[in-house]
Order: C-alpha cells, then sequence, then structure tokens
C-alpha cells in the first residue's frame, strides 16, 4: 500500500529508524576498524595491512572516539526500543552493560612497555592513563544509571503505569553499577583494576560477554512469534534466520573464549578480531531482519501502554 493510502505515524517512523541505526550504528564501527587495520599512521598517511588484535582494540587507536561513541549509542537505542515483553527486557539489560565495554577497555598483552606501564606477554594491563579514565568513566556511569533509575521510577509512579520488567532492569543496572563503583575505588577490591574481577579478572571481557550471551537470546524469542500485541509476526523465513543468528552467536561466543584462553597458540592470527567481527555482523543481521518484519507494525509497544 502507497505510503499517502496509509501514512506511518511518529511512533512507527521512530521505531523503524531506530532498529535501522543500530544497523548503520555497526557498520560505522566496522569501517572504522577496517581502516585502522590499514592505516598505520595519519600523520603522515601511512597505509600497510596491520589487523587490530580485536575489535575493543580501537580504543587504543586514533578510532577511539567512534568506538566509544558506536557503543555509547548503541546503548540508546536499545533503551528507546524499550518494551514490556521478555525480548525487549533483554534488551534493556545489553543497554546496561554496553556503555562498559567502552569504557572499560580492553587489556593488552605486549612486551612492550605501554606508557608508564610494562606489560609481560603473558599478562594483561592497560595504559597508565586510561586507567584515570576508565574510573572517572564509571564514576559517571554509576551516577547517571542511578539518576536514570530514579526519573523512569517516578515517571512510573505518576502516570500509574507499573512495569514489572523496568524494575527488574533497574535492579540489574543499580547492582551493576554498584559493583563497577566497587571495583574501580574500593580499596580492598581495586587494586588490579580493571582485571580484579573474579573469576575471569578482565572487566571488559566479562562485560562484553553478557551484552553478547544475553542479546543471543532474543533472536530466539521472536522465532517463537509475536511477543506482544499488534507486532508482525515472523515469516517463516524470518523465524529460521532468527535461530540461526542465535545458534551462530552462541558457537562464536565460544570461539571467543577459548581464543582469549589459548591465545598464545594462536599466535598473529586474529582469531579474537574475527570473533568479534562476526559478533557484530551477527548483531546487525537481526536488527536488519526486525526492521522490515516489524516495518508496519501499529502500535510499537514501548509507546502503547497495555491495556487489560
Amino acid at each position: 500500500m502507497a505510503a499517502a493510502d496509509s501514512p506511518a505515524t511518529t511512533g512507527q517512523k521512530t521505531h523503524r529508524y531506530l532498529r535501522l541505526s543500530l544497523v548503520l550504528i555497526v557498520f560505522t564501527l566496522l569501517v572504522s576498524v577496517a581502516l585502522q587495520s590499514v592505516v598505520v599512521t595519519w600523520e603522515p598517511l601511512i597505509v600497510d595491512w596491520h589487523p587490530l588484535a580485536s575489535i575493543s582494540h580501537a580504543f587504543y587507536t586514533p578510532g577511539r572516539d567512534i568506538f566509544v561513541g558506536a557503543l555509547i549509542a548503541a546503548s540508546v537505542v536499545l533503551l528507546a526500543l524499550s518494551g514490556r515483553s521478555r525480548a525487549t527486557t533483554l534488551l534493556d539489560v545489553c543497554a546496561v552493560f554496553a556503555p562498559l565495554i567502552a569504557i572499560v577497555p580492553t587489556g593488552l598483552a605486549d612486551s612492550r612497555a605501554v606508557g608508564h606501564l610494562a606489560c609481560p606477554v603473558i599478562t594483561d594491563c592497560i595504559p597508565s592513563g586510561s586507567i584515570g579514565t576508565a574510573k572517572a568513566g564509571i564514576a559517571v556511569y554509576s551516577i547517571v544509571v542511578v539518576a536514570v533509575v530514579v526519573t523512569m521510577a517516578v515517571i512510573r509512579h505518576r502516570t500509574r503505569t507499573p512495569n514489572a520488567s523496568a524494575r527488574l532492569v533497574s535492579i540489574i543496572a543499580l547492582v551493576t553499577a554498584l559493583a563497577m563503583t566497587a571495583l574501580a575505588f574500593a580499596p580492598a577490591l581495586n587494586e588490579n583494576f580493571p582485571f580484579n574481577l573474579w573469576p575471569v579478572a578482565s572487566i571488559h571481557f566479562a562485560v562484553t560477554l553478557v551484552f553478547f550471551g544475553v542479546f543471543a537470546a532474543v533472536p530466539i524469542l521472536y522465532a517463537g512469534g509475536p511477543l506482544e500485541p499488534g507486532e508482525t509476526a515472523p515469516t517463516p523465513r524470518q523465524r529460521s534466520i532468527y535461530r540461526w543468528i542465535s545458534g551462530l552467536l552462541i558457537a562464536d561466543l565460544v570461539l571467543l573464549v577459548v581464543a582469549l584462553l589459548f591465545r598464545q597458540a594462536f599466535g598473529e592470527t586474529p582469531v579474537v578480531l574475527i570473533g568479534e567481527t562476526v559478533a557484530l555482523i551477527l548483531f546487525a543481521a537481526f536488527w536488519w531482519v526486525q526492521t522490515f518484519q516489524r516495518w508496519n507494525d501499529p502500535d510499537p509497544p514501548s509507546i502503547i501502554a497495555r491495556t487489560t
């Protein structure tokens, strides 16, 4: 049907382009990493093939602003797509952890001195200047989390729209902010920050696994059919794609864990870079399919109150 015969509402347009924006955010991040893998220096411009060890290592390159900005933007978009179904609750949880992937950098494992910190081959570390940056980011993150949780609680109370899923996400967000604050600032815990999260050590690695691990459940839920009243049902082909995305993402996460545990065995092969790239492509593929599956959803569930 032509657009003139059935004009889209503001809510429909907003949700269409929020979903599509997640695809474009991933594309932007991958373009930045690809360029950084072939550009040795930007001034003067020297081009050579030198792939990053991982996408997360973009934090230590001139592409840092794009890396951090893309993850913060993705978090905001995921929150904006908040709804009342199990899947959107999981997306809200993803939004809690996405900023931490950007705020707390991945470790470097290198025999060279990094900043003022010597970094043995078998030991992860980050440049000394980045420790202060990460702590400042966690401080801001924790304050913003509290502000958002309180603001949304007040709004739900004043509008009399209780939401059990929102309360659960709020608890997860507050517990996460408290844990990150303790790991960064508590004298009894922060000696090896940001490699002081038991049992995986690396905070960055842990929050990345949580983000993609939680997200892996979302396509499975959508493969089962509509999750909200008025939601467009997926076609058989879309259901199949959702199942493949979840299966491949779980397998990819297992590969990432193995690659990090046995990284010395892989030598110069950028296995982690490949694994993270696959995870991002699967993330983008889900949102591409979602965008067109739900293009004509009449009532975006995040802005229409459920009636009983």
